[in-house]
């Protein structure tokens, strides 16, 4: 016991003993660090993803407005106009490759046009 007592005792014993648990310590906080950056990261894609789906929904409905015989070009530059007013900080977080947005555009485009077609 007067070993370990002395052991303790000793600064360059409590030195070290003090450095392994800082150690152990920061270990710790980065790894929570990390998985606290990764959970709200994806919580702020999520909303960035649902803010751009809401927006492209509503920039179609908008765009409908102009007649359901309206081109496409048409359609898309109104919606992506809407899209860069609406969300731009989605668009920036997400920036989404060549062809998503039209084809999230034709398919909800495609859903209002059935929408029109079950109210007649």
């Amino acid at each position: 016991m007067d070993i370990i007592t002395g052991l303790l005792a000793s600064e360059q014993v409590q030195t070290a003993i003090i450095a392994l648990i800082g150690l152990a310590l920061t270990i710790i906080v980065n790894r929570a660090s990390a998985a606290f950056t990764l959970a709200t990261g994806i919580q702020i894609e999520a909303r960035h993803r649902e803010a751009l789906h809401e927006a492209i929904i509503s920039g179609v409905e908008s765009a409908m407005r102009h007649g359901p015989n309206e081109a496409f070009g048409t359609l898309r530059a109104h919606v992506v106009q809407h899209l860069r007013e609406s969300v731009p900080d989605a668009l920036k977080a997400l920036t989404p490759g060549d062809g998503v947005i039209d084809r999230l555009i034709e398919r909800y485009a495609a859903e209002a046009f059935a929408k029109i077609g079950e109210s007649k």
